[in-house]
């Protein structure tokens, strides 16, 4: 499916009176940044229009944003919005009320996966879906209203998949958006701090990841199952905060964070991440996607843990080959 340009989407945007706005299921500052930050300036420029964000909402991220309680009615004949979500699989709504929608719209960043929109904006090269909100934004500024509000979201999108402006998705247009969006004057230093601090059981927890975490030949990873997140008394969602850890040990090249899942038992989710080898591929392989340097999967139990751990560890020795 053929990109639409940004002037087309918001012309099918004005044609409905309720929309409905998701995203994917365990969001992180991306996913809700697009998706809180696009609600609040489409309310703000069309204050007649009902503007609905659905889906499930994780503890750890409850300071960016509220969900809102969504019906099936409100799909019925209405518009979709979906931002940050490759794959029809991955929307955290209900797939019976998606397709009762007029019309669904995507925005995202990620490789396209399956053309599930009837109309799109996709630009893989930006540094997240925030930005291309703002860029969304930026090309409709006669009828759309950038609020400090909308502008705190988008920034904290950023923030996130930019890793704080270390990841190498950052542009010079990425910065540029951020200075702007920090002109609204919000605290983006307390909004910073969020992102870096966390209660003290996770930084044990942390410590633990560091001292147990196995390395084989620039692969990283580990495993943390159901008891040791009992043992240390934090939740999946407190998980998310550690995986960039294995990343800061010079010799590893790419690393896995295996969690074992608390809706089926001996399931793991799995978040692979990378400095320079694309593990995109493995992720699909596993029920994923994603980006990539960075993706999720999931393995149905550990033989499928220890099957991703071979095929990562497959990718660092070929490369090592293609080197000699």
């Amino acid at each position: 499916m053929e990109n639409s340009t940004f002037e087309q989407l918001l012309t099918i945007i004005e044609k409905y009176e309720t929309i409905v706005i998701c995203r994917h299921t365990n969001p992180d500052p991306d996913a809700l940044g697009s998706q809180a930050g696009l609600a609040t300036i489409l309310q703000q420029s069309y204050p007649q229009k009902r503007i609905l964000k659905a889906g499930g909402m994780p503890d750890n991220l409850n300071f960016l944003t509220h969900m809102d309680k969504v019906e099936e009615r409100d799909y019925q004949q209405g518009l979709v919005i979906v931002t940050d979500t490759g794959n029809k699989e991955r929307i955290d709504a209900d797939k019976n009320h998606l397709a009762q929608a007029s019309c669904i719209i995507k925005f995202d960043h990620h490789p396209a996966e399956d053309d599930y929109a009837d109309a799109q904006y996709v630009n893989t090269k930006a540094s997240s879906t925030c930005e291309i909100i703002y860029d969304f934004y930026q090309a409709n500024d006669q009828h759309l209203c950038l609020t400090k509000g909308a502008a705190y979201l988008l920034y904290a999108g950023i923030v996130g998949d930019t890793g704080r402006f270390l990841f190498n998705n950052t542009s010079a247009h990425t910065l540029q958006i951020a200075s702007y969006l920090i002109s609204f004057g919000f605290d983006f230093t307390s909004l910073n701090r969020h992102f870096i601090e966390n209660p003290l059981k996770v930084v044990r927890m942390s410590g633990y990841v560091q001292q147990n975490f196995t390395l084989d030949n620039g692969v990283a990873w580990i495993i943390i199952d159901q008891s040791l997140l009992d043992r240390f008394q934090i939740t999946r969602d407190d998980t998310s905060s550690m995986v960039g850890l294995l990343g800061n040990v010079d010799e590893v090249k790419v690393w896995a964070f295996f969690i074992e899942r608390g809706d089926q038992k001996g399931a793991y989710r799995c978040r692979l991440r990378s400095k320079n080898l694309p593990i995109v591929d493995i992720a699909r392989k596993h029920d994923g996607g994603g980006h990539l340097l960075a993706s999720g999967a999931n393995a149905q139990n550990l033989a499928e843990v220890q099957q991703i751990i071979e095929e990562l560890k497959q990718l660092v020795t070929h490369e090592q080959e293609d080197k000699q």
